[in-house]
Order: structure tokens, then C-alpha cells, then sequence
């Protein structure tokens, strides 16, 4: 942005020659100002308000710069409004020039009368269309004799043609200002979204002043509330490339590894594509294999049943008698709420129908007795015929049906073929009942004669009835799919505005069609409630058979019996007790007994193998992949215990078409990485692949940011993104941290939030590195660090602006190297020292990204520290963090690099010299605590 966006509003440089483009162009500055996402950004600094704004977008420079995006559809309008002047001109000419005389009087009212004849005569006239012709024949004739009457005067001639002109030009003229208005919205939006909305952001970037970017404006921050949520589910490299092997291979187990928190969890629950069959199960922290596989075998059972559509046994403990009221309850709800529309529904179709029922059945009755009585006859009489031996053909083919019908008992096509014939008799009924009825349409003699007579008569009855019945299905469509219609500052919904519109069409078409005779005798055909009958009888057993449900499949009954075997214990028991008489007084008793006993390991990893091998084979059929994921591996407790699992869980898996999906940490899919070398375990066999989530990168994290909180500029999220290493879950949680520091400094600036957010979280963690170093044994030598720890924290408890420097020197001194209070005289034990050297590591990073961050003009030093050299790429800041995690020797020269590169000096011994000094035991009372 040049310095024009501060030029006054009193000396605007850009002339607009259509005062209507200027009023437009100062409507969409006030509808951009009043957008939230712009509206938020006033008054974030001195200077930065709607009159600056205002005053700025009248320069010559920043209009002409929000015209040139939208230069087409100006031109179009200017074209338009050009058509409309012109029309417009026109018009005042014609009206200047027009005079009537009463010769063009006579025929301007010949021809309004000739037209009324044509278009109300036929409607009111006899049924005969002659009276209507002869009329218009007259009219005609002497509209004729009345134009070459005018005609003949040359001042009635030139009055005409001026007449005509006005006519011309006063239907021209709507239309062009209809397509002057068009444009004019078509531009007005373009110039809102595309030209000036653009330049009002940069205008306000440049009132901000040096580090607009540095100011807090997000749009909104809702995805930042939600830790996971599909809609914020951004595409990684580690997404695209577990795509890739999925594609590539047919069934596998695929190892899905990465840090904690790096987005193994998202990553598994959205591998699966539209149609999947997937099952997810989390791995406890405390597990027996045995009871695992039982939890993922209910768990595939349970998800197959509900793919194909029925319902899962439900194991309560309730009585049977409790359970079967409950159906019963259910039952008869259902039953009242449909007899309650049932009832006035029949009633009213047997009411409509019943004369055209009882009189074809008065028609038809003898003929369908007749054809019963002859098939009767003709069947009772071939089965005597066969019964005596006189058809020896037809009997050896009964007798050879017979030992047919018993071998297709083992048939489970024929089985289901013979399930399914009730309903595909319906579905056959009702078709042929359901065409018998439109076939017979055409059928008609006397349809097709008053179709006929339609057509003859013109075509303004059809072509009015086809557009009303368009614009009603066109309304009402509208009325659905749209939500909600502005009007002006109202908004109201779709269907209260669309809906009684299609009414008012519908009414159009019922009127027109009831006005006109032949299309009412179409309607009032004597065979159409024959046809309507047909068509009713036809629908009943069509929805009959369409709720017909069908018989369960195998594989689902297969499912369900597993559910019982897994989650019940079945027990049947037998008792006899035979008895002779009372004289003999002898009785006995038998009882008998069968349970079920739960599989073992190895039968239940065989079932669990055959079934869910079968799913998969169905699944496969469909087009469609069979998942098992199982999440939180990493969370065992060590990689010992993960391998260990695996072992145990190998046998479940190599399922064909089952790709096993399973999130392991880094070590367990460093091991796998390792295969091939002199070192081998379960990973070796037990996995076919793998993917490496890693953290993201700066534009990754540009990407999840812009996701989850819209707006937030890139040095918030670099600051996130430095603080995390990259890790989604870590980055989303600094991303709320930043949010909330700018409510606790009610601040919008970076250097604030920043050294707020950065003091806080190494108070936090070098608190937490007090509670590790108490744990330790310590001496009254040594013991001194204890208290360099407590003071430091004390001290970024209660730090504020106006003591900086002082925060600076104390961090300075405990980031040194080496850990302080480690002397000759008072050595320190091995774990205390390396505690105490990631400590000060982790404090010299800190006190790197509070200089970085808190310090003025923070986009300058951000382009200053990428020409210093690869250390000064933004990214570093995110890998320093992650060296961390690996050691903190190897990270603290990163770090020195880092700072050199952003022309900060390396920290030294040197720093050892400075004491940490007391905190302040008041809060600062020119900067209170909010």
C-alpha cells in the first residue's frame, strides 16, 4: 500500500462520471466496514478507524485500484446504462414529437378491439369457432380500409409512424432498465468481494502501521475449541502417501508411526473411504490378549450386522415377559399412529371408488366365474387322466419331478428363489395393474379425439398450461433447497416466501384447465376411474412387497450366533421322569445338562480369521475395502510392551482383503526400518508397511491454522507452530494459549501476548523440572540449584514489561553452560546434571523466541534473519524445539545458530557472573494482573 491510503477525503483525485457508479462504490466501502472480519480490525491501534478507512478509499490510488479487478462487468454495465440513456432519450424525443389525430385514434382502437375479440371471443363465444372468425374476419376488413383512410393524409401517416415509435420505445424501454439494474447488482457484488474489500484490508494494513501482521485479528477461533473434528481435518503428506499403499496393496498390516500427538489418531479415522467396512478399537493400557480379541471380534460382529441394515441382539437382563410388553407397547403405538390416517384414508378411496369397483364387477362377473369353471374342469381332468394311466407322458414327468423337488432342498439359490416368489408375484401384480392403466390412455378413442381437438384449437392454452406448471415445480424446488431469502435487512425462509407462489401457480393451471371444455372432458373420461382404480390396487401390493423385509442374510445370522457364543453362556437342560402306576407306587428321575464353554485363544483366533475373512470377500464384492484399526498402541508403556503385543496379536492378522491399520510409536517403527540387519523381532513379520507421520511443517501448520482459526496472522502462527515443533496437537493447544493470553493482557499486539505466552510456559516447565530434581538426593553443598530454580520461577510468576531486561539477564544466567551451581568442591550426581543441562537448554530456547517475538519491528528482523543464512529460516525454530526431545546437547548449538542468525549473541559461560535476582513480592502497579 502506497501513502496514498492517507490522503484526506476533501481532495479526492478520481472524477466519476456516473454519479450512480460513485454511490455505489461508497455503498460497498460501508458494507465492507460493517463485515465482522473487517469490523474487528478498527481500533486495534491508534488511528485505525472507520473515518480513516473512509477518508483513505477516496483517493484517486485506491479507487483506482479497487476498479481494476472489475473492469469487465463495469463494462458491461456502463454498456447497459448506455442502452438505458439512449432508450431513455428516445423515448423523450418520440413523446416530443407524437400528436394524435382522430384517424390514428380510430385505428389504435380498431386494432386493441380486433385483439380482445381474439383472446376473450373463443372463451365465451358458442362451441363453434366460426362467430369468433367471421367477427375478426369484419374487424379485419375494415381495420384495413381504415389504415388506408389515414394513410392517405400525410400529417395522419407521419402521426402514426410517431405513434409507433413511442409504442417501441416504451416496450424497450423496461427491459433495458431490467438489464441496467442486472449489471449494476453483478458489478456491485464483484466490486465488494473483488475490488474494494481487498483494498479496505490493505488500507487498514497500512494505517496499522510497521508490523500490521503483528496485530491479534483472527476471524474466529472456534476450531481451536475443538480438539478433533472432522470439518478441520487438513491433507498431509503422511495422508497421501498411507492412500498410496492402501491402493497398492491388497490386504496387509500397515504400521502408522509418529510422536505423540502428531495426528495418528485423525489420520487412522479418516484412511476409510465412502463404503468401507471399518472397526476401530483402542489398545488398553492393561490388556490379555484373550479378552482383547473378544471386545474386536463383538465389535466386527456388531458393525456388520448394523452395514447390512438390521439390528444387533441387545443382552439385557430384563425378564422375558418385560421385553415382550415392551414389543407389544411398541407395537401398538405404531399400530394407533398408523390407523389414525389409515381409517380416513380407506374410507375416502372406497367412497371415491366404489361405484366404478361394483360396476366392473357387475361387467366382469360372469366371465371371470366361466374362466374359473373351464380351468377347473380342464385341470380336474388331465389329473384323472393321470390318475388312470391314460397320459403316460405327463405321469413320467410328475414322477421324475418328484425326486427333483427333494435334491433342490440343499439348493440355497432355489431356497431363496422360493422365499422370494411371494414377493415378486406382488411386484409383478402391481406392475401389470400400474400399466395396464397408462397403456389404456392411448387406447382411448375418445381421449384421443378431445387431444385433438385440444391441438386444433392453438397452441396459448398448452403453452400457458406447460409454463405455470414449470414455474410451479420451479418454486417449490427453490422453496426446498434454498434455506433462507434476504430481503432488504430481513431474512426470512425459503418456504414461506416459494411455497405459496407455487400455490398461486398450481391455482393458475387448475383455473385454465377448468375453463377450457375439451380439457375437462379429458379429465371427466368415463374409463379414467377405472384407471385410477387400477392404479391404486396396483400401488397397495407394490408397497406391501417394498416393505416385505427380507429373509437375513447368512453371513449376518452368522454374526449374530457369534455375538451369543461371545457375550452369553448357554445352558440347556432335559429332565424325564417315568413312573409306573400308583398301585406299584415306583417313579424315577433323569436330568440332564449342556453348556457352552468359552473358546480358547487359538479356536477363537480361528473363528475370528474365518469370519472376518468371509466379510471381507463380501465387502470386496461390493467394491469396497475391509479396515481394522487399532489406535493408541504407543500407550503401553514402553516399546517392549508394543512388541510384545504384536507377538501376541500376530496370529489375527494377514487376513486376505483386511488391511490392518496400526498406530505404533517411533521406536517400534524404527525397529521395523531396522529389518533386514542383524536384527530382528515381531515387527520383522508382523507388519507389511509403514508410514512416518512427521511433524508438520510452517505451511502445514499455515494450513491447520487457517482451518481451525481463519485470520490469524503468520507471526502467531509461527509463534505457535515454534513453541509445538510442528505438532498438531501441541500447535492447536498454543493456539488457544495465544487466544487466551490476549484476553489475560488485553492486548492485540505480538510483542505482549508473546512474552506473556513464553514466561508462562517455561515457568510451567521448569516447575515441573523442580519436582523431577526433588526426587533426586541432594547435599547441602549442592542443594543452592534447588533455590536457583524456585527464585527463577518466583521471578516469571510476577514479570512485567517494566522489567525486561531484568528477566533477560536472570534467563541469560540460567541458560548458561555449564549447569550453574555445579563446582569442583560439590560435583554433581549424573542425572541431576543432565536434568539440569535440558533445563538450561530448554530456558536458552525460550529466551530465544522471547527476544525473537517480544521485540519490535518483527517482520524486518524475520527477512533480515532468512538473508543471515539457513539458521535464520522460520523453520528452525520449530526443529530447535524438536532437537529438544532428542538432546539437549545437540540442540543447543542449534539454537546458538538460530541466534546468530537473528542478530542475537550466542549465551556463554560468561553469564554466570549475574545472580538471579529476589522477585518482586507486590504486583507491579503500572501493570496489574488482569
Amino acid at each position: 500500500m502506497t501513502d496514498t491510503t492517507h490522503a484526506p477525503a476533501t481532495e479526492p483525485t478520481f472524477v466519476w462520471t456516473d454519479p450512480a457508479e460513485e454511490a455505489v462504490y461508497h455503498r460497498t466501502v460501508e458494507a465492507c466496514l460493517i463485515d465482522p472480519r473487517i469490523a474487528r480490525r478498527l481500533e486495534s491501534r491508534p488511528g485505525v478507524t472507520a473515518d480513516g478507512v473512509r477518508a483513505a478509499m477516496t483517493t484517486d490510488a485506491n479507487i483506482t485500484r479497487a476498479l481494476l479487478p472489475c473492469l469487465d462487468t463495469r463494462a458491461k454495465y456502463r454498456a447497459a446504462a448506455d442502452k438505458l440513456e439512449a432508450a431513455r432519450s428516445a423515448l423523450a424525443q418520440a413523446r416530443a414529437d407524437v400528436e394524435f389525430d382522430v384517424r390514428s385514434v380510430l385505428v389504435w382502437g380498431l386494432a386493441v378491439l380486433m385483439g380482445a375479440v381474439a383472446i376473450v371471443g373463443p372463451r365465451y363465444s358458442s362451441p363453434s369457432f366460426w362467430p369468433a372468425a367471421i367477427a375478426l374476419g369484419v374487424l379485419g376488413v375494415i381495420l384495413g380500409l381504415l389504415l388506408a383512410w389515414t394513410l392517405s393524409s400525410e400529417r395522419s401517416e407521419e402521426n402514426l409512424e410517431n405513434q409507433f415509435e413511442l409504442l417501441e420505445n416504451l416496450l424497450a424501454l423496461k427491459p433495458r432498465e431490467l438489464s441496467a439494474r442486472i449489471e449494476l447488482k453483478r458489478w456491485k457484488n464483484d466490486l465488494r468481494q473483488n475490488g474494494t474489500h481487498p483494498v479496505v484490508l490493505l488500507v487498514i494494513e497500512a494505517l496499522l502501521g510497521d508490523d500490521p501482521h503483528s496485530v491479534l485479528q483472527p476471524d474466529n477461533y472456534e476450531g481451536l475449541r475443538a480438539a478433533q473434528g472432522s470439518g478441520y481435518v487438513v491433507t498431509s503428506s503422511a495422508t497421501r502417501e498411507l492412500e498410496r499403499k492402501l491402493s497398492i496393496l491388497e490386504g496387509g498390516t500397515i504400521a502408522v508411526c509418529g510422536p505423540r500427538g502428531s495426528g495418528k489418531t485423525t489420520l487412522l479415522a479418516h484412511a476409510v473411504a465412502e463404503g468401507d467396512f471399518k472397526v476401530s478399537a483402542h489398545v488398553p493400557a492393561t490388556y490379555t490378549p484373550h479378552d482383547f480379541l473378544l471386545s474386536l471380534f463383538s465389535d466386527v460382529c456388531e458393525e456388520y450386522i448394523k452395514r447390512a441394515g438390521f439390528e444387533p441382539p441387545a443382552f439385557t437382563r430384563l425378564s422375558g415377559l418385560v421385553r415382550g410388553m415392551r414389543k407389544v407397547r411398541r407395537a401398538l403405538r405404531t399400530f394407533r399412529r398408523r390407523i389414525f390416517f389409515a381409517l380416513p384414508a380407506a374410507a375416502l378411496i372406497v367412497l371415491g371408488s366404489f361405484a366404478t369397483a361394483r360396476s366392473l364387477w357387475l361387467t366382469y362377473d360372469d366371465t371371470i366365474h366361466s374362466g374359473v369353471n373351464a380351468v377347473t374342469r380342464w385341470t380336474t381332468h388331465h389329473v384323472l387322466d393321470i390318475w388312470q394311466g391314460n397320459n403316460l407322458g405327463a405321469g413320467l414327468l410328475i414322477t421324475l419331478a418328484g425326486p427333483f423337488i427333494w435334491q433342490v432342498r440343499r439348493s440355497a439359490r432355489w431356497r431363496r428363489h422360493l422365499r422370494a416368489l411371494p414377493r415378486t408375484f406382488l411386484r409383478t401384480l402391481a406392475l401389470c395393474l400400474i400399466a395396464a392403466a397408462f397403456i389404456s390412455i392411448p387406447m382411448d378413442a375418445e381421449l384421443r379425439r378431445h387431444t385433438e381437438t385440444l391441438l386444433e384449437q392453438g397452441s396459448p392454452f398448452l403453452l400457458a398450461e406447460l409454463l405455470l406448471l414449470i414455474a410451479f415445480l420451479a418454486l417449490l424446488l427453490t422453496g426446498y433447497v434454498k434455506k433462507n431469502v434476504r430481503l432488504g435487512k430481513r431474512t426470512f425462509p425459503a418456504r414461506r416466501l416459494f411455497s405459496p407462489a407455487a400455490l398461486c401457480c398450481l391455482a393458475g393451471f387448475v383455473e385454465l384447465f377448468r375453463r377450457n371444455d375439451e380439457a375437462v372432458a379429458m379429465f371427466l373420461d368415463q374409463d379414467n376411474p377405472t384407471r385410477l382404480l387400477c392404479f391404486t390396487v396396483g400401488m397397495l401390493p407394490l408397497s406391501i412387497a417394498r416393505r416385505a423385509k427380507g429373509r437375513e442374510p447368512a453371513l449376518v445370522t452368522r454374526c449374530r450366533d457369534q455375538l451369543y457364543h461371545l457375550k452369553t453362556v448357554q445352558t440347556t437342560s432335559a429332565a424325564v421322569t417315568p413312573g409306573a402306576s400308583q398301585i406299584a407306587a415306583l417313579a424315577g428321575t433323569h436330568t440332564s445338562a449342556l453348556s457352552t464353554i468359552p473358546s480358547k485363544f487359538p479356536e477363537l483366533v480361528g473363528e475370528f480369521r474365518e469370519l472376518l475373512a468371509h466379510i471381507a470377500e463380501q465387502v470386496l464384492e461390493e467394491g469396497h475395502r475391509t479396515m481394522i484399526a487399532l489406535d493408541e498402541l504407543d500407550r503401553l508403556g514402553s516399546d517392549v510392551q508394543a512388541r510384545a503385543f504384536l507377538s501376541e496379536i500376530k496370529a489375527i492378522l494377514g487376513v486376505p482383503h483386511v488391511y490392518y491399520l496400526i498406530s505404533v510409536a517411533e521406536d517400534v517403527g524404527a525397529a521395523f526400518v531396522r529389518r533386514g540387519l542383524p536384527h530382528r523381532d515381531a515387527t520383522d513379520s508382523s507388519l507389511d508397511d509403514i508410514v512416518h507421520v512427521q511433524p508438520c511443517d510452517l505451511d502445514e501448520s499455515r494450513a491447520l491454522m487457517d482451518r481451525r482459526a481463519p485470520g490469524l496472522t503468520p507471526p502467531y502462527v509461527l509463534l505457535a507452530h515454534a513453541l509445538s515443533g510442528g505438532i498438531p496437537r501441541d500447535l492447536i493447544r498454543y493456539g488457544r494459549r495465544i487466544m487466551e493470553m490476549r484476553e489475560r493482557t488485553s492486548s492485540l499486539e505480538l510483542t505482549d501476548i508473546s512474552r506473556r505466552l513464553i514466561l508462562e510456559e517455561l515457568s510451567d516447565t521448569l516447575a515441573g523440572y523442580r519436582t523431577l530434581l526433588a526426587k533426586q538426593q541432594w547435599t547441602a553443598e549442592n542443594a543452592g540449584m534447588l533455590n536457583n530454580y524456585r527464585e527463577l520461577t518466583a521471578q516469571l510468576r510476577v514479570a512485567c514489561v517494566c522489567h525486561t531486561d531484568t528477566v533477560t539477564r536472570t534467563l541469560e544466567r540460567f541458560s548458561a553452560q555449564p549447569a550453574p551451581g555445579a563446582t569442583p568442591s560439590a560435583p554433581l550426581p549424573e542425572d541431576i546434571t543432565h536434568l539440569c543441562h535440558e533445563a538450561s537448554v530448554y530456558a536458552y530456547y525460550a529466551l530465544t523466541l522471547l527476544q525473537i517475538f517480544s521485540a519490535p519491528a518483527f517482520d524486518q528482523h524475520s527477512s533480515q534473519a532468512e538473508v543471515n543464512g539457513p539458521a535464520g529460516d522460520p523453520q528452525c525454530l520449530a526443529e530447535a524445539r524438536l532437537e529438544l526431545t532428542v538432546s539437549s546437547y545437540s540442540a543447543r548449538p542449534l539454537v546458538s545458530d538460530v541466534r546468530r542468525a537473528w542478530s542475537l549473541p550466542p549465551v556463554t559461560a560468561l553469564a554466570l557472573t549475574a545472580t538471579i535476582p529476589a522477585p518482586r513480592l507486590r504486583p507491579c502497579p503500572l501493570h496489574p494482573e488482569p
